[in-house]
């Protein structure tokens, strides 16, 4: 498990001469990070003097991070898993019309099925960085950076994982699979792109005294 290594294990995982893990995996875990310092911000701001009225809306972002987080580390090893059920699909024998088809076919559900993850991290992006733009309203002014750095990872893992669908869905002959994912994407990455401009605005009008 992809997870389960050291972080340099995991950084000599990635550049070893083998498919996985990919960028898929590689955005997955940037947004775990993301959600990471998101919550680590709102865990040395939560109880502290002056912050008291801040508590309950603290808590309930600080568990919303987590489950982001969670879902993201998760989603590293999905990520891998997929993929290496593509390439056993590519690898299929093509000898004879049957085969051939059934090749096909087998591609065509593999595709679909490593799409998941990366779409998945998109929206596990969009939810971390929903709340870390109600978080910069709560947190100690002094950890404003890390808030940044967070939605920074977040928005940096939404553009890897939504490059990892896209990949998987132009080879996907199915219509309507297209179009809605297409659809999808194209709403998250404006939400993104808002979310990300606010939060990093106001995280640099802070610092500059503004």
């Amino acid at each position: 498990m992809l997870m389960e290594q050291t972080l340099s294990g995991f950084a000599d995982e990635a550049a070893a001469r083998q498919s996985t893990p990919g960028g898929g995996a590689i955005s997955a875990y940037v947004g775990a990070l993301g959600a990471a310092m998101g919550a680590m911000a709102a865990r040395f701001t939560e109880g502290r003097k002056g912050f008291e009225e801040h508590a309950e809306a603290l808590a309930a972002e600080i568990g919303r991070l987590d489950e982001v987080r969670l879902q993201l580390q998760e989603l590293v090893d999905a990520d891998a898993a997929a993929f290496d059920k593509v390439t056993t699909a590519y690898g299929l024998p093509k000898s004879n019309d049957e085969e051939k088809a059934a090749r096909r076919e087998a591609i065509q559900q593999a595709l679909v099925a490593a799409m998941q993850p990366p779409l998945e991290a998109c929206r596990a992006a969009v939810v971390g960085l929903e709340v870390l733009d109600s978080l910069r309203g709560h947190v100690n002014k002094h950890l404003a950076s890390d808030v940044a750095v967070g939605a920074y990872a977040l928005a940096a893992a939404f553009r890897g994982a939504s490059i990892n669908v896209l990949i998987n869905l132009a080879g996907i002959k199915d219509t309507a699979i297209r179009e809605k994912v297409s659809e999808e994407g194209g709403a998250l990455a404006e939400t993104v792109t808002r979310l990300e401009s606010t939060i990093s605005q106001d995280v640099l009008a802070s610092l500059q005294g503004s």
